[in-house]
């Protein structure tokens, strides 16, 4: 008895010591762990040169942001965009990272050819060197991380393309027929209000309730390309933030463009509506420019109902044999 109660004592440290590292969990790997100082070291001089390269293409891009109010989201995009890298960051640590040939190749294929079309004066030069710009970045990250790193980090990447303001030609072309949508939506909706209205192209003529008769455009600030940009990126950033079926993805990505044109067709037959009540005054200036504002929020909702109705109506039907999978496992 006494014999094999000593024998009892002396196992049973051991087993808890066992039993102890077997429950103990995984040590959570940081930042410090994932990039170390060589890593850093590299990442900060390449960063450097990438930016002294495109310095007078960022210059001209932020001078957008700020002198044209079509592109004043363009200081979000880059923190939204660092924002998409936080939310992945464990599993980027968790990466391997391996030195990609292809990366390099990238990068000078895009310094190049962004150099080629400003010296060539191409149209369009520095949207197109811009956008050469964040080409070379998604190469300098392939370079040095590899291929795992870039299917984390390849959208935070392409995301930035949506700060880049587009050429002015290609904006009119995007933006004139959005201003006669935004005309024609306009008059179908105070028609049914039972408003006197008409339009031709983008110019309406709206008759108050005094019999005052007023000619109003549907200028390049109403066209809805500011509300549109934005929503295209929103939408984006939706469909990545959460998981959810490519198919959903595609769809949030898509609504975002006619639920942005919608919107603006409402904002468009408000001010219509102000003429009509005789109140012009609320229709001009700050106030049109507010009412701009205010239109995100119903757009927004839109666009998170639709989330939310692909996310809770069409539910994803569990693969065959996924609960005996589970109970077995």
């Amino acid at each position: 008895m006494t014999k094999s109660s000593g024998k009892t004592g002396s196992d049973t440290p051991a087993s808890s010591g066992a039993l102890a590292e077997m429950v103990q969990p995984d040590r959570t790997i940081g930042f410090s762990d994932s990039f170390g100082r060589d890593t850093l070291i590299k990442i900060g001089v390449l960063t450097i040169l990438l930016v002294a390269l495109h310095f007078k293409l960022l210059d001209v891009m932020v001078r957008k942001w700020v002198s044209d109010s079509n592109w004043h989201h363009g200081f979000i995009i880059p923190l939204f965009s660092i924002y998409l890298f936080y939310i992945r960051r464990m599993e980027l640590y968790a990466a391997r990272r391996k030195i990609s040939s292809l990366g390099l190749a990238l990068m000078l294929l895009s310094l190049f050819g962004g150099m080629y079309v400003v010296l060539r004066r191409v149209p369009g030069s520095y949207w197109l060197a811009q956008m050469s710009m964040v080409v070379m970045l998604f190469g300098l990250v392939l370079y040095l991380g590899g291929w795992s790193i870039i299917r984390i980090t390849w959208l935070p990447i392409l995301f930035l393309m949506f700060a880049l303001p587009i050429p002015e030609l290609l904006y009119s072309r995007i933006a004139v027929p959005l201003q006669n949508i935004a005309a024609e939506g306009a008059v179908i909706i105070l028609r049914v209000l039972s408003v006197e209205i008409s339009s031709e192209a983008s110019a309406l003529d709206v008759t108050s309730r005094s019999g005052v008769s007023h000619g109003l455009t549907v200028a390049d600030a109403c066209s809805g390309m500011r509300l549109l940009m934005a929503f295209c990126a929103l939408g984006v950033a939706m469909a990545y933030l959460d998981y959810k079926p490519i198919w959903q993805r595609l769809i949030l990505v898509a609504a975002a463009v006619p639920i942005a044109v919608f919107c603006n067709v409402i904002r468009v037959a408000i001010t219509c509506w102000m003429y009509h009540i005789d109140k012009p005054e609320l229709g001009q200036g700050f106030m049109h420019t507010f009412a701009g504002i205010v239109m995100l929020i119903p757009a927004f909702g839109l666009l998170w109902l639709l989330a939310w109705i692909l996310q809770r109506v069409f539910v994803d039907e569990e693969p065959p044999g996924g609960r005996h999978e589970e109970a077995d496992s």
